[in-house]
């Protein structure tokens, strides 16, 4: 079998490229477009920005804006154990609490021998109970392990239950009232066979 054979192209292929026109681009006038818009985005920004402060200018002005108060409770000397203080403690803040619709209310205990916190209302029996586990759990007396008795035996003890229980309490204020349970009440112990009056700060934030 013969093999094909190719003739000879008479003339070469010659291809020429054909330019498409671009149309030009106002650049000039596009800068000016995107200016304008940069420029209408802040004042748009601006104007939010002072609506947000008239917004609260007039929230200020019908009492919706957050507030504070403080003030320092002293408590006369208690014999040692636990002791309701619910009914002191509202005597003394209780009109301050009366401004607040929703808050927050802080009480911080300025000592290192007693502590508060939150409990029982009813039974006072709850109470003798806390106090007779308090002196079960950290002994005292010759027997018990601490170095610090330059103060009297019941000193060291008083800081560990100072501790245990801690020197703070934080409560919801809802309508001008503490928004504690039906049977909670806020109790100070005292840790100490020789008590004092203590301190207690009393801060209020809410609106």
């Amino acid at each position: 079998m013969q093999a094909a054979q190719i003739a000879p192209l008479s003339s070469p292929l010659i291809f020429t490229p054909k330019l498409i026109p671009v149309t030009k681009i106002n650049f000039r006038g596009y800068n000016r477009r995107i200016t304008a818009t940069i420029k209408n985005q802040q004042r748009v920004s601006v104007d939010h920005h002072r609506a947000e402060m008239a917004a609260a200018a007039a929230a200020a002005s019908v009492g919706t804006a957050p507030k504070w108060a403080q003030k320092t409770i002293t408590l006369p000397a208690q014999r040692r154990g636990c002791h309701l203080i619910t009914s002191k403690i509202l005597k003394e803040i209780g009109q301050d609490l009366s401004g607040f619709k929703c808050g927050l209310a802080h009480f911080f205990l300025q000592h290192t021998s007693a502590s508060l916190t939150v409990n029982e209302n009813y039974d006072s029996d709850v109470r003798d109970d806390t106090e007779t586990f308090l002196n079960k759990v950290v002994p005292e007396g010759r027997s018990a392990p601490w170095k610090h008795t330059l103060e009297g035996p019941d000193d060291m003890p008083a800081h560990i239950k100072s501790s245990m229980f801690g020197c703070s309490l934080t409560i919801p204020i809802t309508d001008g009232k503490l928004n504690m349970g039906t049977w909670q009440g806020i109790w100070l112990c005292e840790h100490r066979d020789a008590a004092t009056p203590r301190k207690v700060v009393v801060t209020l934030n809410g609106i």
